[in-house]
This record gives C-alpha cells, structure tokens and sequence, in this order.
C-alpha cells in the first residue's frame, strides 16, 4: 500500500465564476492603502515612499553598495487621483465614474485602466481590497 502522499489525488474543483459575476465582484472591492508606505503629494502628484527589504540579501549587497533606506515612485497625474480616493471606503465602481467624469474616459477604457492599475499595486503590495461583508439569513 502507497503512503497517501504518493497516491493520486483528485483535484480541487476550482470555483467557476461568470464574467458578469466577476466584474460585479471587482467593482464591490474598496482599495486600501498600505499603512506602511509612506506618501507626500509634491506638484499635484503623489510621491509614495517604498521602504528598503530588511533582508539578508540586500544586507549584504550594501556592504558593497550603498541601497538607500527608501525608494520614491512618483504616480501620474490619473494615478494620483486614484490614489487620494483608496481609503478603504468607496468602490472601484464610484472611482471609475470619478475617472470617466474628470478625464472624459470611456466605461471601457476607465474599466481596463483600473484593472491594470490596481492590479500593479496590488501586486508590489501598495495596495490591499477591503470586500464588502455578506450579510447572512441565520443570526
């Protein structure tokens, strides 16, 4: 008899979500600032401060190198505006109207635009998603 870890499992059934579904989910999630970056506005723009990795690899790498203590990434003008409104309380679909109304944007193209966007900062870690909570019919 084979150890269980050895033996063929079935896999997991991956949840199947309709387009409509997902994009009515997406629009639900309420972007949230990481409280850990630091950020100034200079010029109309936001200049987020990225703390330096407390790693060993970049440890030693500054012993032979200096690495400053932070990095600075500097938003553009739509990208700043996107970023005053995530606190956390108002939905990607309100700030996709704010989009559309101020920059003359599609539906569409404001969509996307922000897909990409929180897509990137959420994965750098700048940015979280608060979900709405499901109210339940058992209490």
């Amino acid at each position: 008899m084979l150890p269980k870890i050895l033996t063929k499992q079935p896999k997991p059934k991956k949840r199947v979500i309709d387009r409509a579904t997902a994009r009515r989910e997406f629009m639900a999630l309420k972007p949230v600032r990481n409280p850990n970056l630091g950020w100034d506005e200079v010029e109309g723009r936001i200049v987020l401060r990225v703390p330096r990795p407390d790693t060993w690899q970049v440890k030693i790498i500054n012993v032979f190198f200096p690495v400053p203590e932070e990095r600075k990434v500097v938003l553009d003008p739509i990208g700043s505006d996107v970023w005053r409104v995530c606190d956390g309380e108002t939905p990607i679909a309100e700030v996709m109207k704010v989009l559309q109304r101020e920059y003359k944007l599609g539906a569409k193209e404001a969509e996307l635009s922000l897909q990409q966007f929180f897509k990137d900062l959420g994965r750098r870690g700048y940015i979280g998603f608060a979900t709405p909570i499901k109210k339940s019919d058992n209490r």
